[in-house]
Protein backbone atom coordinates (compact mmCIF):
# COMPACT_ATOMS: atom_id res chain seq x y z
CA UNK A 1 0.00 0.00 0.00
CA UNK A 2 2.89 2.54 0.83
CA UNK A 3 4.80 1.87 -2.62
CA UNK A 4 1.24 2.58 -4.24
CA UNK A 5 1.29 5.49 -2.30
CA UNK A 6 4.34 6.81 -3.37
CA UNK A 7 4.13 6.37 -7.19
CA UNK A 8 0.59 7.94 -7.13
CA UNK A 9 2.61 11.08 -5.09
CA UNK A 10 5.61 10.54 -7.89
CA UNK A 11 2.86 10.85 -10.54
CA UNK A 12 1.34 13.44 -9.10
CA UNK A 13 4.40 15.83 -8.51
CA UNK A 14 5.73 14.43 -12.33
CA UNK A 15 2.29 16.16 -13.94
CA UNK A 16 2.72 19.52 -11.30
CA UNK A 17 6.51 19.82 -12.49
CA UNK A 18 6.04 18.74 -16.12
CA UNK A 19 3.11 21.51 -16.94
CA UNK A 20 5.78 24.52 -17.20
CA UNK A 21 7.14 22.12 -19.75
CA UNK A 22 3.36 21.12 -21.57
CA UNK A 23 3.12 25.54 -21.67
CA UNK A 24 6.83 25.80 -23.40
CA UNK A 25 6.17 23.30 -25.84
CA UNK A 26 2.23 24.99 -26.65
CA UNK A 27 3.79 28.65 -26.78
CA UNK A 28 7.02 28.13 -28.62
CA UNK A 29 6.03 25.30 -31.07
CA UNK A 30 6.82 28.06 -33.88
CA UNK A 31 10.05 30.29 -34.28
CA UNK A 32 9.92 33.90 -32.91
CA UNK A 33 12.11 36.62 -33.97
CA UNK A 34 13.23 40.07 -32.62
CA UNK A 35 14.93 42.40 -34.53
CA UNK A 36 16.35 46.09 -33.03
CA UNK A 37 18.67 48.68 -34.36
CA UNK A 38 20.74 50.65 -31.75
CA UNK A 39 20.68 53.81 -33.93
CA UNK A 40 18.38 55.23 -37.17
CA UNK A 41 20.15 55.79 -40.35
CA UNK A 42 18.94 58.61 -42.81
CA UNK A 43 20.19 58.89 -45.86
CA UNK A 44 19.92 62.60 -47.78
CA UNK A 45 17.72 61.57 -50.66
CA UNK A 46 19.20 64.41 -52.56
CA UNK A 47 22.47 61.85 -53.35
CA UNK A 48 20.32 58.49 -53.28
CA UNK A 49 20.01 59.44 -57.73
CA UNK A 50 23.05 57.82 -57.64
CA UNK A 51 22.68 54.34 -56.43
CA UNK A 52 26.23 52.47 -57.00
CA UNK A 53 27.30 51.04 -53.85
CA UNK A 54 30.40 48.86 -52.44
CA UNK A 55 29.97 46.42 -50.20
CA UNK A 56 32.46 45.00 -47.28
CA UNK A 57 31.33 41.89 -45.12
CA UNK A 58 33.33 40.38 -42.29
CA UNK A 59 32.62 37.46 -39.76
CA UNK A 60 34.25 37.69 -36.60
CA UNK A 61 31.65 35.18 -34.88
CA UNK A 62 32.78 31.75 -34.33
CA UNK A 63 29.59 30.13 -36.46
CA UNK A 64 30.74 29.95 -39.92
CA UNK A 65 27.24 31.56 -41.74
CA UNK A 66 27.61 33.80 -45.30
CA UNK A 67 25.59 36.61 -46.39
CA UNK A 68 27.47 38.84 -48.76
CA UNK A 69 26.02 37.32 -52.02
CA UNK A 70 22.28 37.20 -50.30
CA UNK A 71 23.02 41.49 -49.36
CA UNK A 72 24.25 41.59 -52.92
CA UNK A 73 20.97 40.68 -54.19
CA UNK A 74 18.64 42.56 -51.69
CA UNK A 75 20.43 45.84 -52.65
CA UNK A 76 20.51 44.91 -56.88
CA UNK A 77 16.44 44.43 -55.88
CA UNK A 78 16.11 47.87 -54.34
CA UNK A 79 17.71 49.24 -57.43
CA UNK A 80 21.34 49.48 -56.69
CA UNK A 81 24.67 48.36 -58.45
CA UNK A 82 27.31 46.99 -56.04
CA UNK A 83 30.81 47.85 -57.47
CA UNK A 84 34.25 46.29 -56.42
CA UNK A 85 35.96 49.70 -55.88
CA UNK A 86 35.16 52.25 -53.09
CA UNK A 87 36.34 55.58 -55.05
CA UNK A 88 33.60 54.41 -57.49
CA UNK A 89 30.95 53.99 -54.96
CA UNK A 90 28.31 56.20 -54.32
CA UNK A 91 27.71 54.72 -50.79
CA UNK A 92 29.70 52.09 -48.74
CA UNK A 93 28.17 49.63 -46.85
CA UNK A 94 30.38 47.59 -44.29
CA UNK A 95 28.88 44.79 -42.10
CA UNK A 96 30.41 43.07 -38.92
CA UNK A 97 28.64 39.57 -37.74
CA UNK A 98 29.77 39.54 -34.28
CA UNK A 99 27.93 37.02 -32.49
CA UNK A 100 25.74 34.06 -33.45
CA UNK A 101 25.26 31.95 -30.80
CA UNK A 102 22.84 30.13 -28.82
CA UNK A 103 21.51 31.30 -25.25
CA UNK A 104 19.11 28.89 -23.21
CA UNK A 105 16.70 30.27 -20.67
CA UNK A 106 16.71 27.55 -18.80
CA UNK A 107 18.84 25.76 -16.13
CA UNK A 108 22.27 25.68 -16.76
CA UNK A 109 23.27 22.29 -18.47
CA UNK A 110 25.44 21.45 -15.90
CA UNK A 111 22.92 21.46 -13.20
CA UNK A 112 20.73 19.39 -15.50
CA UNK A 113 23.09 16.93 -15.67
CA UNK A 114 23.87 16.68 -11.96
CA UNK A 115 20.26 15.72 -11.77
CA UNK A 116 19.63 13.63 -14.81
CA UNK A 117 20.77 10.06 -14.71
CA UNK A 118 22.35 8.47 -12.18
CA UNK A 119 20.95 11.19 -9.62
CA UNK A 120 17.51 10.34 -10.51
CA UNK A 121 18.58 6.70 -10.10
CA UNK A 122 19.83 6.32 -6.68
CA UNK A 123 16.94 8.85 -6.08
CA UNK A 124 14.74 6.55 -7.03
CA UNK A 125 16.35 3.65 -5.53
CA UNK A 126 15.76 4.94 -1.77
CA UNK A 127 12.02 5.00 -2.16
CA UNK A 128 11.60 1.41 -2.14
CA UNK A 129 13.32 1.23 1.49
CA UNK A 130 10.57 2.81 3.68
CA UNK A 131 13.23 4.75 5.00
CA UNK A 132 12.15 7.58 7.36
CA UNK A 133 13.02 9.93 4.34
CA UNK A 134 10.49 8.76 2.51
CA UNK A 135 8.46 12.50 2.82
CA UNK A 136 11.51 14.32 1.92
CA UNK A 137 12.27 11.65 -1.10
CA UNK A 138 9.00 12.48 -2.88
CA UNK A 139 9.43 16.00 -3.28
CA UNK A 140 13.23 15.35 -4.52
CA UNK A 141 11.48 13.03 -7.08
CA UNK A 142 8.99 15.72 -8.31
CA UNK A 143 11.23 17.78 -8.26
CA UNK A 144 14.12 15.76 -10.21
CA UNK A 145 11.24 14.58 -13.14
CA UNK A 146 10.02 17.86 -13.39
CA UNK A 147 13.55 18.74 -14.12
CA UNK A 148 14.13 16.04 -16.31
CA UNK A 149 11.06 16.91 -18.56
CA UNK A 150 12.29 20.63 -18.93
CA UNK A 151 15.77 19.28 -20.15
CA UNK A 152 13.72 17.56 -22.82
CA UNK A 153 11.32 20.85 -23.52
CA UNK A 154 14.40 23.50 -24.28
CA UNK A 155 13.18 27.01 -24.45
CA UNK A 156 16.20 28.10 -26.48
CA UNK A 157 17.23 31.32 -28.26
CA UNK A 158 19.60 32.33 -30.69
CA UNK A 159 20.88 35.78 -31.19
CA UNK A 160 23.28 37.73 -33.84
CA UNK A 161 24.23 40.64 -33.56
CA UNK A 162 25.93 42.77 -36.38
CA UNK A 163 27.84 45.84 -36.63
CA UNK A 164 26.99 48.45 -39.83
CA UNK A 165 28.84 51.22 -40.97
CA UNK A 166 27.39 53.46 -43.77
CA UNK A 167 29.31 56.12 -45.86
CA UNK A 168 27.47 58.44 -47.97
CA UNK A 169 29.21 60.30 -50.34
CA UNK A 170 29.24 64.35 -50.85
CA UNK A 171 29.62 67.06 -52.51
CA UNK A 172 31.18 69.08 -49.12
CA UNK A 173 34.46 68.55 -47.12
CA UNK A 174 33.95 66.65 -44.10
CA UNK A 175 36.03 66.50 -41.45
CA UNK A 176 36.20 63.44 -38.98
CA UNK A 177 38.79 63.09 -35.84
CA UNK A 178 39.85 59.67 -34.14
CA UNK A 179 40.53 59.77 -30.89
CA UNK A 180 42.69 56.61 -29.74
CA UNK A 181 44.33 55.67 -25.74
CA UNK A 182 46.70 53.85 -24.53
CA UNK A 183 47.68 51.95 -21.28
CA UNK A 184 50.95 52.79 -19.56
CA UNK A 185 51.71 50.49 -16.79
CA UNK A 186 47.99 50.61 -14.64
CA UNK A 187 48.04 54.67 -13.59
CA UNK A 188 48.07 56.63 -16.52
CA UNK A 189 46.99 56.91 -20.42
CA UNK A 190 48.04 58.16 -23.56
CA UNK A 191 45.35 59.98 -25.82
CA UNK A 192 46.27 60.92 -29.67
CA UNK A 193 44.21 62.49 -31.99
CA UNK A 194 44.48 62.09 -35.66
CA UNK A 195 42.08 64.11 -38.00
CA UNK A 196 41.00 63.37 -41.19
CA UNK A 197 38.97 65.02 -44.17
CA UNK A 198 37.30 63.62 -47.15
CA UNK A 199 33.79 63.80 -48.70
CA UNK A 200 31.95 60.64 -46.88
CA UNK A 201 29.35 61.21 -44.16
CA UNK A 202 29.76 58.01 -41.85
CA UNK A 203 26.61 56.57 -39.74
CA UNK A 204 27.30 53.58 -37.31
CA UNK A 205 24.29 51.06 -36.39
CA UNK A 206 23.98 48.36 -34.50
CA UNK A 207 21.56 45.19 -35.48
CA UNK A 208 20.50 42.91 -32.56
CA UNK A 209 18.33 39.90 -33.69
CA UNK A 210 17.02 37.11 -31.76
CA UNK A 211 14.97 33.90 -32.51
CA UNK A 212 13.42 31.49 -29.95
CA UNK A 213 11.28 28.44 -29.90
CA UNK A 214 11.29 25.28 -27.94
CA UNK A 215 14.18 23.16 -28.96
CA UNK A 216 15.90 25.31 -31.32
CA UNK A 217 18.49 24.33 -33.45
CA UNK A 218 21.29 26.80 -34.84
CA UNK A 219 20.53 25.44 -38.44
CA UNK A 220 17.07 26.46 -38.44
CA UNK A 221 17.65 29.77 -35.94
CA UNK A 222 20.58 30.34 -38.71
CA UNK A 223 18.54 31.13 -41.97
CA UNK A 224 15.77 33.00 -40.24
CA UNK A 225 18.35 35.23 -38.41
CA UNK A 226 19.98 35.80 -41.57
CA UNK A 227 17.06 36.90 -43.28
CA UNK A 228 15.76 39.40 -40.50
CA UNK A 229 19.28 40.89 -40.51
CA UNK A 230 18.76 41.43 -44.37
CA UNK A 231 15.55 42.90 -43.92
CA UNK A 232 17.36 45.69 -41.39
CA UNK A 233 19.82 46.79 -43.91
CA UNK A 234 17.64 46.88 -46.87
CA UNK A 235 15.20 49.20 -45.11
CA UNK A 236 18.03 51.46 -43.97
CA UNK A 237 18.68 52.14 -48.00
Amino acid sequence: MKKIFIVIMSLFFLLIGGCSSLETAVKKRNIETQTKMSETIWLNPEYITDKTIFVQVKNTSMTDISIERDLKNVLAEKGYKVVNTPKTANYWLQINILKLEKLSLNTSDAALSGLTGAGIGALLGGYNTGSANTAVAWGLVGGALGILSDALVDDTFYGMITDILVSERTPYRVKSSAVSATTQGTQSRNFSVSENSGNMNKYQTRVVSTANKMNLKLEEAEPVLKRELLKAVSNIF
